[in-house]
């Protein structure tokens, strides 16, 4: 998001289109003649998903510049999207070929100047290198025929220069002008104003001088933007602005769109930007809540998320305007538990006896659970392992180790509320620390052997960016690996989707009375489970169930050789098991 690079060249390898046949999409998955919960306990095999809102079950972050090239111009599309479908969820639950994802959130998907699109030029247009609003609106109605919903990605607090409405703010006598936020060199505290033009946010300056005009010799115009000179900051104070962003939704829920990222949305009022004084949280909360009730009042299931990346109490607050908040930090602190584990276990530290201190994951997420209720009784959380503007979590959490990649997505997609899987990350996709090489093409197969990998990453302005993933095991690989991190994926997202307790419960810490087993119950209205994960490297536990929920019976066991007899549960190391019952 904060890099400007100029559009990627149209034509980037000299692939003709003709060559790019349906024959890149996956064959038609095999089908089971039933769904099998039994056998789904220590295997891939078919369940029923009750996940059916937006706002339930598990989604899927995507790139699609980098996710299937459909017309060969080497850069992702909406047509290759749309042909790859059937891997995120083909819609049927007889089959266990897809990944069995139901919601997918696009990165930006917008006109763009930039490769990474969180500068906006026209809010109202398909990014032309995507494809068109037909292949758009096509890519829709087949995903929604896959029960998979979809958000897109929502720049509310910045555009870009190129945007027809900043450019007409250069303009003060023009009605967009109070929909950014201008200063003058007389308004600096340097002349007995109020704001400091040496203010620096998020690594940028906060005021950036417009030497496109200026008022007078020695005064010159400025507009907040702490992302970067090319992203130019909304003023949220003109109802103008707010009203135009509710036509803009509804413009793209129109267009079958279940709801939106909100990105930045924790800098809408930022406080190197507003007058000194300014509480910035007490106006942000309310813009939120507008326009998300506006976007309720449209679709009533509409599902929004936004991106506060703050301590918890900061989000916890911000949820009082919001329907879901990413669960920042979350991830980093499941790495921790494990590797930490792993170290104790290496050097043989004998774990605090005290049974009070047991359980540290379980009882933190209850206790931000409980901020988030405080604010708002009705949210959704949204954890995630990494994200687009992270180092990937293959490489940067778990240090290449399957196991503990395997362990730690049990541990937050089988936590409150809706995970968010980044693309590639179910194939331990890796990545640098720079912008691109987080953002790199799917590895569908071997180099050279899928047509529909995108290639815009092999351009020499962006250097090493694709080296990363040359060790990559495909998805062609893992899906015939019954034991590879793709497979385990598939495992534990059917268990989330199809158990209402995993998708609609809260959570309550539970001991086991184990230090190195982290539990919690999940119930809600109709169904009452029990999560567990091992998080010792090498020690297999067993332990009596504690009595509230010793007669749950064993619905998904991330080991087979996990077993519950007669109200005693053992679990080998670095595995999770769920226990689950109809009320």
């Amino acid at each position: 998001m904060l890099l400007n690079t100029k559009n990627v060249a149209k034509k980037i390898v000299a692939v003709s289109c003709m060559a790019i046949a349906v024959s890149g999409a996956f064959a038609k998955p095999k089908k089971a003649k039933a769904v099998n919960p039994a056998l789904a306990v220590t295997e891939l095999a078919p369940v029923t998903r009750t996940a059916k809102k937006p706002g339930e079950g598990v989604y899927y972050s995507l790139f699609v510049r980098s996710f299937a090239d459909g017309n060969g111009d080497g850069i992702g599309d909406f047509v290759g999207l749309t042909k790859k479908l059937d891997y995120l969820n083909d819609g049927d639950d007889l089959t266990t070929s897809d990944l069995g994802i139901t919601g997918l959130w696009l990165l930006p998907v917008f006109a763009s100047a930039s490769y990474h699109g969180y500068d906006v030029d026209d809010y109202y247009s398909i990014n032309p290198e995507y494809g068109t609003m037909a292949e758009f609106e096509k890519f829709i109605a087949e995903a929604h025929k896959r029960g998979i919903s979809v958000i897109l990605d929502m720049t509310f607090n910045h555009s870009s220069t190129y945007c027809d409405w900043f450019k007409q703010s250069r303009n003060p006598e023009s009605p967009y002008r109070t929909w950014y936020r201008w200063i003058t060199d007389d308004d600096s505290q340097d002349r007995g104003g109020v704001y400091n033009l040496k203010q620096k946010a998020l690594g940028s300056n906060v005021w950036n001088i417009d030497l496109m005009n200026k008022k007078s010799d020695d005064c010159y115009y400025y507009y907040a933007g702490i992302f970067g000179p090319h992203m130019p900051d909304f003023n949220m104070d003109e109802q103008a602005v707010r009203d135009e962003f509710k036509k803009v939704c509804k413009f793209w829920m129109d267009k079958g769109v279940d709801g939106f990222r909100f990105d930045a949305a924790g800098h809408i009022y930022n406080s190197g930007e507003v007058k000194p004084g300014t509480e910035t949280i007490t106006k942000a909360i309310p813009f939120w809540k507008e326009m998300n009730d506006y976007i309720l009042s449209v679709n009533p299931d509409a599902y929004t998320v936004a991106e506060v990346w703050e301590p918890t109490a900061v989000r916890a607050k911000f949820m009082g305007g919001q329907i879901s908040n990413f669960h920042f930090d979350l991830g980093t602190l499941i790495a921790n538990i494990i590797n930490n584990q792993e170290i104790n276990d290496r050097k043989g530290v004998v774990p605090d006896s005290d049974p009070k201190t047991y359980n540290g994951f379980a009882r933190s997420l209850e206790a931000d659970y409980a901020l988030y209720a405080s604010n708002n009784p009705n949210y959704i959380d949204a954890p995630f392992l990494s994200n687009h503007d992270q180092a990937r979590s293959s490489s940067a959490l778990f240090r290449n180790n399957v196991a503990k990649m395997k362990l730690g997505a049990d541990m937050y997609i089988l936590a409150e509320g809706v995970p968010f899987i980044y693309y590639g990350e179910e194939i331990a996709m890796k990545s640098g620390q720079d912008d691109p090489s987080k953002r790199t093409p799917m590895v569908w197969k071997p180099e050279g052997k899928e047509r529909l990998t995108p290639t815009w990453i092999n351009l020499p302005s962006y250097k090493n960016a694709g080296i990363y993933n040359k060790k990559t095991i495909p998805v062609s690989e893992q899906e015939k690996d019954p034991d590879s991190l793709l497979q385990h994926y598939k495992r534990v997202i059917r268990v989330k989707t199809a158990h209402p307790a995993l998708s609609r419960g809260r959570l309550k810490a539970l001991s086991c009375g184990s230090p190195v087993l982290e539990s919690w119950v999940m119930e809600c209205d109709t169904e009452k489970a029990f999560v567990v994960h091992n998080v010792s490297s090498k020690d297999e536990v067993t332990v009596a169930l504690p009595e509230a929920v010793k007669d749950l019976p064993l619905v998904y066991a991330a080991n087979p050789a996990a077993k519950v007899e007669n109200g005693v549960l053992t679990i080998p190391a670095m595995s999770s098991v769920v226990l689950a019952a109809n009320k």
